[in-house]
């Protein structure tokens, strides 16, 4: 779930607004027989949030939203995350009879602005980041009027809103793979090729033109929270670590000692170098037992590297002298770290894909050498180029062809996929190498990782 859906209800019922938080395959995961609908009739309400931060979900979105107008056509539908923002002209183009409105950026002033006015029957042209249709059916764009500056005034914690809550955290690892998801800071510095929430991404889609970062304090207040009350065991922190943050990690990371938590810790490193002492720090802070660091070059090409360096980001750089200390400071402080790689990515040749996989059979090699835990792995995915990235808006520019871009074509290639471990959509070619190419290539590579993951088994 996204992070932002806690503390938007949390503003919505400090001001006194009944709110309830339903995560939708996780009750159908509890219950194969849970009916939304039959839910949804069972209570009263006048406005639905749905998300579409993750543009896998936009099929189910739209779904979700013709559901909660069949049971409560008065009801009002608001849309809300980055997909959702990035294609908010075109949503309510295409779905205006089912939703009512869009939320873009950060939601938790505009979402309770709405609702408000709402309530009141006022205009809705003062809300903040919202994009709407009048009563003659005229798309209006309200400008970005809200960015959440201090974080700590937030609350993620508040789970009594979500229905299953202690189930929802019980099963974060068993079902994601990765513990309950902590909010740690909005914003980011870089622009990878793919993603879709970098800095100039941010800038476009939430007016957010910096990072913030939640106090070390107040995170710890989080972690005794959802410790004490719904026995969380670990967690993923949502925001890397780069050269500019490291001394906010390290005052962290002595802030979970000091209170001597048991938990463990899922980190990513986002930029290099990454520290002996942090390695240090962060095997002696979490329990060896589930914690992992991560790291994504998607290939260790160096000229990779510096091609999208030139375009999109100066600080792409994943140098191999810098990886191997990693590996060697995993092996030292038996930490469990994970090598993100991907076939199909822009640049990349039949040679550095061998190279890659040269990489793999080397760690394949030291794990089997060493006699202590083994916790070195390459996971490998094949990846979906976000809506919003640099390589998205530019494709020409990455030596990729987008294959679909509208969000009706997003929404049938959605429609048309089964649930599975992989990313099982592909939306762009390379030139020799088709999306089915890269979406099998990517498997076979999976394979070839499995080594790597057996021999790290005790840490999952």
């Amino acid at each position: 779930m996204p992070m932002g859906l806690f503390s938007i209800a949390d503003y919505l019922e400090k001001e006194g607004f009944g709110v309830k938080i339903i995560n939708y395959p996780f009750e159908t995961y509890l219950n194969p027989n849970w009916k939304l609908e039959d839910f949804l009739k069972s209570i009263n309400f006048d406005v639905c949030g749905i998300d579409l931060h993750w543009v896998h979900n936009a099929h189910g979105a739209i779904e979700v939203a013709k559901i909660v107008k069949n049971v409560n056509p008065n009801a009002k539908v608001i849309l809300g995350g980055y997909s959702a923002s990035y294609y908010h002209e075109q949503i309510l183009k295409y779905y205006s009879s089912i939703v009512d409105g869009i939320v873009r950026g950060e939601g938790e002033l505009p979402f309770l602005e709405y609702v408000k006015r709402i309530k009141k029957k006022q205009p809705l042209d003062d809300v903040p980041n919202l994009t709407y249709q009048d009563s003659s059916k005229r798309t209006k764009i309200n400008s970005f009027g809200y960015v959440a500056k201090n974080l700590d005034e937030l609350n993620f914690t508040n789970l009594s809103c979500l229905n299953n809550a202690e189930k929802y955290v019980e099963f974060s690892r068993k079902i994601m793979g990765i513990p309950y998801n902590l909010s740690i800071g909005r914003g980011c510095p870089f622009n990878c090729p793919f993603c879709g929430g970098g800095q100039k991404a941010q800038q476009r889609l939430a007016g957010r033109n910096e990072v913030s970062l939640r106090s070390p304090e107040k995170v710890i207040e989080d972690i005794h929270e959802l410790v004490n009350k719904y026995k969380a065991s670990g967690f993923f922190f949502g925001h890397g670590t780069y050269p500019a943050n490291l001394k906010y990690w390290k005052r962290l990371f002595e802030l979970i000692q000091k209170e001597k938590l048991n938990i463990s810790g899922d980190l990513e490193i986002w930029r290099l170098p990454f520290p002996k002492e942090m390695m240090k720090s962060f095997s002696k802070t979490f329990t060896h037992i589930h914690s992992s660091i991560s790291i994504s070059p998607r290939t260790m090409s160096p000229k990779v590297h510096r091609k999208i360096a030139e375009i999109c980001d100066p600080t792409f750089k994943f140098p191999q002298n810098q990886i191997n200390d990693l590996i060697k400071n995993a092996f030292l402080f038996n930490t469990q770290l994970r090598i993100w790689l991907t076939l199909g990515y822009p640049f990349q040749t039949r040679l550095d894909i061998f190279n890659d996989l040269k990489l793999l059979f080397k760690v394949i090699l030291k794990n089997e050498k060493a006699k202590l835990l083994k916790p070195i792995s390459v996971m490998n995915e094949s990846f979906y180029i976000f809506p919003g990235s640099p390589a998205h808006e530019s494709p020409e520019s990455f030596g990729v062809e987008l294959k679909f871009n509208s969000l009706l074509e997003v929404i049938e290639e959605f429609k048309k996929t089964k649930l599975s471990f992989f990313y099982n959509v592909i939306n762009y070619n390379k030139k020799h190498f088709s999306g089915k190419s890269i979406l099998r290539a990517n498997k076979l590579f999976f394979l070839a990782t499995i080594p790597t993951l057996i021999t790290t088994l005790k840490y999952f």
